[in-house]
């Protein structure tokens, strides 16, 4: 698809990035993303992933008081996360208003199937954590490792995970660094490199 006028001034500032350009920019509207949750974590990574041209599309998972503030109002509390969405994200970018089939991101604990890119996101009660899958990334290696993690945080921490996963699933789409991986938030800003846990056959070939 050829960017409209209105969309290279609204994706200018991705667009000047070198490793997003014109065509990149395209990739991320042509794109789609499937969000399960309806915490901080997942409803802003929903959040920023809209602003960058990326549809998203949710389940019906009920917005609780702890996602008030972002996208929430106190409102919104008890009504399905599809509902708020569906009404918001058309005010945050009208381009992501059309729902499209994709990758998935989820709050843990979660079912994966589907397309690829999977963006999981979790914690172990202090830290928040991304792992995350592409096309060509190992389906069990990725499935071990989100099965050790506990729900993603709330608060502040949580919020930085949302960021900190739509960027991940941005990186994915646009075949951007490592097909398979994860990352701890220690803090907003900090992060260290989650050790994966290896399925046998990947443990046999390394």
């Amino acid at each position: 698809m050829a960017l409209s006028e209105d969309q290279i001034l609204r994706y200018s500032r991705q667009i000047l990035l070198k490793d997003v350009g014109g065509r990149g920019q395209e990739a991320l509207l042509e794109a789609g993303a499937r969000l399960e949750g309806a915490g901080p974590a997942g409803l802003t990574a929903a959040a920023y992933l809209a602003a960058g041209g990326t549809p998203v599309v949710t389940t019906d998972a009920k917005v609780g008081p702890a996602s008030v503030g972002f996208l929430v109002v106190d409102a919104d509390i008890g009504h399905p996360a599809s509902e708020v969405l569906a009404r918001v994200l058309p005010e945050v970018n009208p381009d992501a208003a059309t729902p499209r089939p994709g990758g998935r991101i989820a709050e843990l604990p979660a079912a994966w199937s589907g397309e690829a890119p999977w963006v999981a996101l979790g914690g172990d009660g202090t830290r928040g954590a991304v792992v995350f899958r592409g096309s060509q990334g190992c389906v069990w290696c990725f499935g071990e490792t989100v099965r050790t993690l506990g729900a993603a945080p709330n608060g502040v921490l949580g919020v930085a995970l949302g960021t900190l996963g739509a960027l991940v699933f941005q990186r994915l789409r646009l075949g951007m660094g490592p097909e398979l991986g994860g990352k701890w938030l220690v803090a907003p800003g900090q992060w260290v490199d989650l050790e994966l846990r290896r399925c046998a056959k990947c443990r046999e070939s390394l």
